[in-house]
Formats: structure tokens, sequence, C-alpha cells
């Protein structure tokens, strides 16, 4: 028997405390350029872990990325720039709000201290049909 959730397990990002936090530096085969520092706060995991939300931060540097959750994100402070394989590149200012889908791969220059709110969605995978 599942209960229904009340207004005491909404979470208020920012607001709740994190159910984890953690603090690393990249290992050397992804970093790029500098030495970024990374906190993750993390708000919220639901059961299976497929979906996770919270407030990420990083100082300047820049990273290697490969994405496999779809990760929605809303910036707060700061400047990046998202580069694909393929030579393109945005670049992200406090306010932007965008969606990297699963399967991106580039990197990440974070040209100031960055801190973002955001939401990772791992795509569930259809068991194949059997014949």
């Amino acid at each position: 028997m599942t209960t229904t959730p009340s207004v005491q397990d909404i979470v208020s990002i920012g607001k709740s405390n994190p159910i984890h936090e953690t603090r690393k530096t990249l290992p050397a085969e992804k970093l790029l350029a500098g030495n970024p520092h990374i906190v993750n706060q993390l708000f919220f995991r639901d059961v299976p872990g497929d979906f996770t939300c919270g407030i990420w931060e990083c100082t300047p540097g820049s990273f290697k990325a490969m994405y496999d959750e779809d990760e929605f994100y809303y910036m707060l402070e700061g400047k990046v720039v998202i580069r694909d394989d393929r030579g393109g590149a945005v670049t992200y200012l406090p306010g932007d709000v965008i969606v990297v889908p699963a399967g991106f791969v580039g990197s990440w220059d974070v040209v100031e201290y960055t801190r973002k709110i955001y939401a990772h969605s791992r795509p569930r995978v259809e068991p194949s049909a059997t014949r």
C-alpha cells in the first residue's frame, strides 16, 4: 500500500536541506583547462533514481561532458560556454533555462563561478519486443 504524498513531501530547492552534498575536483582525463571545483547539493531523488534535482556550483575551468540523462537547468549566476563535438558553441548567462538531451557529447567552459538549479531525468529503456 502506497501513501499519497502530502505538503510535507514537497521539496523547496534551496530552502529545504539537501539530502546529500558532494564536493569534488574532476579527474585528469576529464579536464581540459584549469582545476574546477564542483559542489552538488542533491535535494530530491525519486525511488528508482531516474529523476534527481538540486543545485550545482562550479569554479572556473573546462571539462569534457557526456550526458547519459536529459538535464534541465536554470542558471542562477555565472557564465558557461557549452561546446559540442562538432565545433558549435553557445554561451549561457543568469536567467537562461535550457535542456541538454541525453547523448550530448562536448565540453563545458565555466568562464565565471557558476550556480544552477538542475533536474536530471534518465531516459527509460523499453524492453526489446520478442518475436
